[in-house]
């Protein structure tokens, strides 16, 4: 039996929604204009990161780039989200407060970064709709803050902390200590050092009851 045109036109539309296979084109070409983002913000900071300059490194038509991103600010916020978790170090001091006042000054310093600065911005000026797209957005911060989970580890094994503290305790640590370092570093242009990150770190032990 002959399909109708309805038939037809179904099929089609079926075809038009699947994904690209990941590892395909698809991803090669991601990576490949990403890679020009980060090159483009090591080079000039935001600024210098264009449709246009990126579709002409990369290869990529510029209207591939704007079909899929939109504009400036979710590309830099692409290029940005796995990059962040490999820029900061979770550091293994010996002691629970020693290891969060290193990881808090690395998060700062990743922060005066050109991409960090970029990321900052391109998390304040992107759509949700865009986020949802580019990322599993619900989980963006929680990944972020589950690095703090082997500090809390070391530290439970050291006797430092009660090994029945709650998940949402340590994670509400990680967002006090990421709220005051974004805000310092961004807003108010000031440098975490060694001396606030303490003042950071004491602050949400304090309030968290540790």
């Amino acid at each position: 039996m002959k399909p109708s045109r309805g038939d037809e036109a179904t099929e089609v539309c079926v075809k038009n929604v699947v994904r690209p296979r990941p590892g395909g084109r698809s991803a090669r070409v991601r990576r490949a204009v990403l890679d020009v983002v980060v090159e483009l913000l090591e080079e000039g900071g935001v600024q210098a990161v264009t449709i246009a300059e990126v579709a002409a490194r990369s290869g990529v038509n510029a209207s591939s780039i704007y079909r899929r991103w939109r504009g400036v600010d979710a590309l830099i916020l692409d290029a940005a989200q796995d990059l962040s978790l490999g820029a900061i170090d979770v550091a293994d001091t010996g002691s629970l407060e020693g290891d969060l006042c290193a990881t808090t000054v690395s998060v700062a310093a990743f922060l005066r970064t050109d991409l960090g600065i970029a990321m900052a911005r391109a998390l304040i000026h992107v759509s949700p709709e865009v986020l949802e797209r580019l990322c599993d957005w619900p989980q963006f911060w929680p990944t972020r803050l589950r690095r703090f989970e082997p500090v809390f580890a070391r530290a439970t094994a050291r006797g430092e902390v009660a090994d029945d503290v709650d998940q949402a305790v340590i994670a509400s640590i990680g967002e006090m200590i990421a709220a005051q370092t974004y805000f310092l570093t961004l807003f108010r242009r000031e440098e975490v050092d060694d001396a606030a990150a303490r003042r950071i770190v004491r602050r949400a032990l304090v309030a968290a009851g540790l």
